[in-house]
């Protein structure tokens, strides 16, 4: 019976660090942890920052810049502009010797409550998640038998017609079901995060077996946020002969499209 921690991070006596757990584990390397709560680690920081009017995230663009060992992390952020109407932050992430593991860009918005025109409004839906059926989780996704993985013990997935079973476009419902830090509640920007990440593996166009298809980056475009628990995807990737790829997906909650997600991808021939 695997141990599960509550939460992927855990508090420090520190605001800026936080220890990773087991629970972190992407499943695709020895170790490495995965892209979604590298991300939203940084979506965290990126709210922590101070603004002079209420704002929200509009687009979160995350650059990985190598494989995050489950090590205690450090963030650190700053205001690239500031303004009571646009404010830029940057903010990244550091390993105990320093190393920057991972650097984000986020633009966040003034909050206001506008009239606007009825073409304006979001049109886009998917079928409901009550819906579909839970695959086996303990199994799911890419990983060896009975390991402890983010993808599997830290999230409750509803496939659209298959969606993570067949080759090429595809969509799902996901849940979080643990705090990203725990003891912290989970904000709608890292539900829009975590699921975004997704987007490259639900619609892949080989077996992992024979292609590798990893994304350097995560960019997610909100124009707004996410209301309840659920966060849906629907997800295509198109891939070139020269190595690269972008995988993009819409995103949404049980009323409506609310966002996009974009990540650039490396293409290679699996050894």
């Amino acid at each position: 019976m695997l141990e599960v921690p509550e939460a992927p991070y855990l508090p420090t006596g520190r605001a800026d660090v936080v220890e990773s757990t087991p629970l972190t584990r992407a499943g695709w390397y020895a170790d490495g942890q995965h892209g979604g709560v590298v991300s939203a680690l940084i979506g965290r920081a990126v709210e922590a920052v101070p603004t002079l009017t209420p704002m929200e995230v509009a687009r979160l663009t995350v650059e990985l810049f190598r494989v995050v060992p489950m090590v205690p992390l450090r963030t650190e952020s700053r205001v690239v502009r500031e303004g009571k109407r646009i404010q830029v932050v940057e903010a990244s992430i550091f390993d105990p010797d320093d190393v920057e593991l991972a650097r984000g860009v986020a633009v966040r918005l003034r909050k206001a409550n506008l009239e606007l025109p009825a073409q304006a409004a979001s049109a886009s839906s998917l079928p409901r998640p009550e819906e579909f059926d839970s695959p086996e989780m303990a199994t799911f996704g890419v990983g060896p038998r009975g390991e402890l993985l983010y993808h599997r013990y830290a999230v409750e997935v509803r496939e659209i017609d298959e969606g993570f079973t067949r080759l090429g476009p595809g969509a799902m419902w996901m849940r979080v079901t643990k705090p990203l830090v725990a003891g912290e509640a989970i904000t709608p920007l890292t539900r829009a995060v975590i699921v975004g990440d997704f987007v490259n593996g639900l619609s892949r166009l080989s077996s992992p077996r024979r292609f590798i298809f990893m994304n350097a980056d995560l960019t997610v475009h909100l124009h707004r946020m996410p209301a309840g628990e659920w966060v849906g995807v629907s997800a295509e990737s198109r891939w070139d002969p020269a190595g690269r790829g972008v995988a993009t997906g819409t995103l949404y909650d049980t009323t409506s499209d609310f966002g996009r997600s974009t990540q650039t991808l490396f293409l290679d021939v699996a050894l």
